[in-house]
């Protein structure tokens, strides 16, 4: 295996792969996944206010309702703080006409819409002055996009969630188990939107058998399974490194300018652990 420390994925874990081998992960009834998913992501954290997010639709990993609200919001101008996922710097530079980034909080105005990572993907903490940015966001009437991909990937958030502003959550478990390819993610609202998304989930136009292996998953696997198992690993890791274990596992974070390679374009470097700790499965 070619190791590398850019981007970000999944640690190859040679116990999750042979069980989703020997397991069966067909399923019939979707519902009951979605709210089982979702309980599996907050059971390790303290998050208020999630019992906000009521509406849940099956998502071919977070990207696909990335798409949907940039659809719905592309008369606004898109707002990102540097290091963000670069997917969202991708749609800002083919898709929007008016972008900006978010330097300044007291720069957020009425026509904006902003998504913002939480963990952040530069640095995979909670990002600096989140809740800043979401009061000024309730204020304007901002709608916002919070990116949990990462959220299992660390463990004892405490998140307050309780603003009306947040449109729309995603969270996937491509980050957390080695099925990317399987594209099993989550939608969650607080109101009813009714959107393409919607109208394919309530007519099950969804892949049942990726959300078999999602609840295969997590019925197998409680929510910190991966952080235990890797976190020692990381530590380790972080210090032959000089740098700073991320509070997601399959991050360390470079403070001192040592790996300028994996900049994000702020005044720190991520890099992604995972080949170091991924099994050789050839």
């Amino acid at each position: 295996m070619i190791k590398n420390y850019k981007g970000s994925r999944a640690v190859i874990d040679k116990e999750v792969l042979n069980f989703l081998k020997s397991s069966n992960n067909t399923i019939t009834k979707p519902v009951n996944f979605l709210q089982n998913y979702k309980q599996w992501i907050e059971s390790t954290h303290s998050i208020t206010g999630w019992h906000r997010f009521k509406h849940l639709c099956f998502s071919n990993g977070t990207t696909e309702s990335f798409d949907k609200f940039y659809l719905r919001h592309l008369n606004r101008k898109l707002r990102l703080l540097r290091g963000e996922y670069y997917y969202h710097q991708i749609v800002a530079k083919n898709n929007y006409k008016v972008f900006e980034w978010l330097e300044d909080i007291s720069t957020l105005s009425k026509n904006d819409v902003l998504i913002i990572s939480v963990p952040f993907a530069d640095t995979g903490d909670v990002p600096l002055n989140l809740y800043s940015i979401l009061d000024r966001c309730e204020e304007l009437e901002v709608p916002v996009l919070l990116d949990l991909a990462y959220i299992n990937l660390s463990i004892g958030l405490e998140l307050n969630l309780d603003y009306k502003c947040i449109d729309t959550i995603t969270s996937s478990l491509s980050k957390v188990f080695p099925v990317s390819q399987h594209r099993i993610g989550i939608q969650l609202q607080q109101e009813l939107i009714d959107d393409t998304l919607l109208a394919y989930n309530q007519n099950q136009y969804i892949n049942l058998h990726s959300l078999g292996i999602g609840q295969s998953l997590i019925d197998r696997y409680t929510a910190d399974y991966s952080f235990k198992k890797y976190r020692e690993q990381q530590i380790t890791l972080c210090k032959e490194l000089s740098i700073t274990p991320s509070p997601c596992f399959t991050f360390g974070v470079d403070h001192n300018d040592l790996y300028l390679e994996y900049s994000r374009g702020t005044n720190s470097n991520r890099l992604c652990l995972s080949d170091y700790f991924s099994e050789d499965i050839s």
